[in-house]
């Protein structure tokens, strides 16, 4: 018998500070300079909703961008930007969040604002979270959408997630519970 089993090292969260890219799409931490682009989809009810965002105004949006290098460093949520990389136009955002460490499992969230839609984009940030978070040592990557919502069906779908099937009474930022249907992506998918 040997000595005692060291412990694996945790999964963190982050990413270097020009962000991670993948086509036309950079994810990167938002800054101050990025929230008035954001904001619409922290306080737009259609975007909101399908996004599973929270409500957010200007000021509160603000100042949780401060807060955000924290919430990945002890792996609670990495969220970033979306920027097209040409225009450096902010075209929507991703997160990994509900980090797992144990069973190094965790789940995405993505949304694309209305002028960068049908391009792609949202298939581009879902693809590219995954692969950050298998980079990372993640071998299972979630994603949560709720049932009804054939557009981000279809990009889970599209980064080559498998559907599962249904989870219900799963909750929402604003405390209700919704039905959503679960899809995942393994390594090497």
């Amino acid at each position: 018998m040997s000595g005692p089993i060291a412990p694996e090292s945790p999964v963190r969260l982050g990413v270097s500070p020009e962000g991670i890219r993948k086509g036309d799409v950079i994810l990167r931490f938002p800054s101050l300079d990025d929230v008035d682009a954001i904001l619409p989809a922290f306080t737009d009810p259609e975007l909101r909703e399908a996004g599973n965002l929270p409500a957010f105004d200007r000021e509160g949006l603000a100042g949780s961008i401060d807060d955000l290098p924290v919430l990945a460093e002890r792996g609670r949520l990495l969220a970033l930007a979306a920027v097209d990389a040409a225009t450096g136009e902010i075209v929507g955002g991703g997160t990994l969040h509900h980090l797992d460490s144990e069973r190094k499992i965790i789940e995405i969230g993505y949304f694309v604002l209305p002028q960068a839609r049908r391009r792609g984009v949202a298939t581009t940030i879902a693809r590219l979270l995954s692969e950050h978070a298998f980079s990372l040592g993640i071998e299972r990557v979630a994603a949560y959408v709720n049932v009804g919502n054939t557009a981000s069906e279809g990009v889970a779908e599209r980064a080559g997630f498998t559907r599962e099937g249904v989870v219900r009474s799963m909750p929402k930022p604003d405390g209700r519970r919704v039905d959503k249907t679960l899809f995942s992506l393994l390594p090497g998918e």
